[in-house]
């Protein structure tokens, strides 16, 4: 069973200034928790026990939303973030109406120069160690409302397949194309399949596929070297989609398991997509999202 996961969270959040100024962007609220919380939850409802936050300086209120009380100065990689006692109903995994977020092993590194997405697996080596591991960006939640999600299917596949790496992966319009990585796969299937290529941000007219990379992986230990051995790009950053593609040239085998329809990804990136993801989550709340749905239709009419 895979039981750890790395999120990186050490993004600047420039796409959502001024806001961001202050509050990272993950900490912006979902309904009635900040986004990275219910990437959490939807970890914890994997069978996730311990999380490594790859973060900066700019992000101690995370650092001080998951480990109450805590400060850090200068970089971390111990575990700091231990909850005592067993997990109870106000932290349950995916709970609407807890206070906190779920008993997890949180625990921390910083990486205080954007050095590409790469570079933040990279610094959960130690913390990975010979384990495979789930990826899972800060900034982007899944909601999935089948019987297994996302991630539980990605480690059915990945543990069946015997995959160097697994990635989830959406089917996106043509025109969306260009903002994300995109896979080849060998064949289509709904379920799982594997690829041959993986190329980051494609012009639409050369991209082998639609299916866009969707914010998880699964990556083994192997992912450590391929990284090791890839070129850092333009300003010395280093991606996770190259790493990939030097794992694929090796032969190690990478699937991909598509959210298909009870999967839904929302990004915190850009203000409309924020709003977006924050309207569904306040529609869906138990107590208010009857009023708050009302109140849409209000303004709605008004104008």
């Amino acid at each position: 069973m895979i039981r750890k996961a790395v999120v990186p969270v050490a993004g600047l959040g420039t796409r959502m200034l001024p806001l961001t100024r202050s509050v990272p962007k993950e900490m912006l609220p979902l309904g009635r928790k900040p986004a990275v919380h219910h990437v959490v939850d939807e970890l914890a409802a994997a069978g996730i026990e311990r999380i490594l936050f790859v973060t900066s300086s700019r992000k101690k209120a995370i650092e001080g939303y998951f480990v109450p009380g805590e400060t850090f100065d200068g970089a971390v990689d111990t575990p700091g973030g231990t909850f005592d006692g067993p997990a109870d109903e106000s932290r349950a995994p995916g709970s609407e109406e807890g206070n906190g977020p779920p008993a997890l092993d949180y625990s921390f590194v910083r990486q205080e120069i954007p050095g590409g997405n790469g570079d933040a697996v990279r610094l959960g080596e130690t913390f990975a160690g010979s384990d495979a591991f789930v990826v899972a960006w800060g900034d982007a939640v899944i909601r999935s409302t089948g019987d297994a999600s996302v991630l539980r299917r990605m480690m059915a596949t990945h543990a069946k397949e015997g995959a160097a790496c697994t990635i989830a992966v959406e089917y996106v319009p043509e025109d969306k194309v260009s903002r994300y990585g995109i896979v080849k796969p060998r064949y289509e299937s709904d379920a799982a399949f594997p690829i041959d290529d993986i190329v980051e941000k494609p012009p639409s007219e050369s991209a082998p596929s639609r299916y866009a990379v969707s914010a998880r992986y699964i990556c083994g230990p192997g992912i450590f070297p391929a990284l090791e051995a890839t070129p850092r790009g333009k300003n010395g950053e280093l991606w996770l989609a190259d790493a990939i593609r030097g794992l694929l040239r090796k032969g190690g085998p990478v699937w991909c398991v598509p959210l298909g329809a009870e999967g839904r990804r929302y990004d915190i990136g850009t203000p409309l997509t924020y709003w977006e993801a924050f309207a569904d989550y306040a529609l869906v709340d138990e107590a208010e999202g009857t009023a708050f749905r009302d109140l849409l239709q209000g303004r709605m009419n008004e104008s």
